[in-house]
């Protein structure tokens, strides 16, 4: 009997290690709706967050989510765990809901529910909002390949080669007329512009290359402003009958991880997830990874030199996107990928001023920094880097009105040369333009004047 007792005294033990972890999870809850009187398609996708909002400079950080695959029809009930010692009550939160058709979005929180910090609830009831429809996709059957000869300072001409992926993935390949060296790869994501007028492609440089859509089958290179390069000579790529193979290659980052006697890759400026080849210096790279990681399977950042081409599996018809490891470099485990790029939203993001018509931004110390925010109700808010900002917009299209702005009256020790000239460029406002990240607001004859880029909103 004493053992016995014993053995279920242990058990008793054990069972109450088991459900600690849980007794210190919380959980904020609620229900997401729309007022739209239509059914949700079937096989609907609920993606429901929590997420840290506090800082302007910074992305959101997520907390918890939830993700229901098979969301049925609205209201949405939720319920997301969250740890309560990650919670700062300095700090604010709040929840955002999507809902999606595969990967098209239906419906989207487009304002700020804050839970749990500042007499915020933990329970919410959110309204979401039709998602507008983004650009059509102009480029018609992928994959496509654009190729061209550019003009070239110092040499004949640049032959260049775009290679647009069905994934919003693309190669890109530069080769200099007679010079040694080269050619020179590059592979990133593509983006439309809000009016699909315009493709950027987000890769290793600096700045993106942006082009213009000049014809169904013709992109125009455009200069960093993306207007057109004074110039009579040709900067065009020509769509080419059927898509020519690239294979890119060149220095890559990204999180590597192996796992059942295969390493995968996943490349951080295009999201592809690779397969990687028992070639080149695969050892080098798998004997660094198992040497560092905590646990199987663990994805850790890597920098190497490689190629990217296609390779048969060892399952499966068709040839899959592989990583060939030329040379190792590093492994970084305290490093990730940086959020992948995306179209950002006029309505309801932290655009912060980088550009005054032909100079960089100014930011005074304990002032807030210029910035507008275009509220979902029509209101326009923001500082000109001394004084709040209060006023109306409407767009119509490619069109942007800004109403009168009011400004408080506050008396600032520096930076009022720059607020008095941004009021005075926000008034020749007449077109607004979103490119990545990025909005350029421009005068009534298309000229750049304001540019601005996207941080999450507080």
């Amino acid at each position: 009997m004493r053992i016995q007792g014993m053995i279920l005294a242990m058990l008793a033990l054990a069972g109450c290690a088991s459900v600690a972890p849980e007794a210190q999870r919380a959980q904020v809850t609620g229900e997401a709706l729309y007022r739209e009187r239509i059914a949700a398609p079937p096989g609907a996708r609920l993606e429901v967050v929590l997420e840290d909002i506090s800082r302007a400079d910074a992305p959101a950080v997520r907390l918890g989510e939830l993700v229901r695959e098979d969301a049925g029809q609205p209201p949405y009930a939720f319920s997301i765990d969250y740890n309560p010692a990650d919670i700062d009550p300095r700090h604010s939160y709040r929840v955002a809901v999507r809902l999606y058709d595969g990967e098209r979005l239906l419906f989207v929180t487009d304002q700020v529910y804050p839970v749990l910090t500042r007499d915020a609830p933990s329970s919410v009831r959110l309204m979401m909002k039709r998602a507008r429809s983004a650009p059509e996709q102009p480029f018609g059957a992928l994959p496509a390949t654009y190729a061209g000869t550019l003009p070239c300072a110092d040499c004949p001409g640049i032959d260049m080669q775009l290679n647009l992926l069905e994934n919003g993935v693309f190669f890109l390949r530069q080769s200099y007329q007679d010079r040694d060296g080269g050619p020179f790869d590059d592979l990133g994501r593509y983006l439309l512009s809000s009016h699909g007028d315009q493709l950027s492609l987000h890769g290793g440089r600096e700045a993106p290359l942006r082009f213009a859509l000049t014809a169904p089958d013709t992109l125009t290179l455009l200069d960093r402003d993306g207007d057109a390069i004074d110039s009579e000579l040709n900067y065009s790529l020509t769509r080419q009958p059927t898509p020519q193979p690239l294979e890119p290659s060149g220095l890559l980052g990204g999180k590597y991880r192996y796992l059942a006697d295969a390493g995968r890759f996943r490349e951080c400026r295009t999201g592809l997830d690779l397969a990687v080849a028992t070639e080149g210096d695969n050892a080098a790279l798998e004997q660094a990874y198992l040497e560092t990681r905590k646990t199987p399977g663990d994805a850790l950042r890597v920098s190497l030199e490689g190629r990217i081409t296609k390779r048969m599996p060892m399952e499966g018809p068709d040839p899959v996107w592989t990583l060939v490891p030329e040379r190792f470099i590093g492994i970084w485990p305290e490093l990730d990928c940086p959020e992948p790029i995306r179209l950002a939203d006029l309505r309801n993001s932290y655009w912060r001023l980088t550009l005054l018509e032909d100079q960089g931004v100014s930011r005074a110390e304990n002032q807030r920094e210029p910035h507008l925010v275009f509220r979902e109700d029509g209101r326009l808010t923001g500082s000109d880097g001394c004084n709040r900002l209060s006023g109306r917009y409407d767009v119509d299209g490619r069109r942007m009105t800004l109403g009168t702005i009011a400004a408080t009256r506050m008396a600032c020790p520096t930076g009022m040369e720059q607020a008095v000239r941004l009021h005075g460029v926000l008034e020749q406002v007449a077109h607004y333009r979103i490119m990545g990240r990025h909005l350029e607001l421009l005068d009534q004859d298309g000229k750049l004047r304001l540019r601005f880029e996207a941080v999450a909103l507080q």
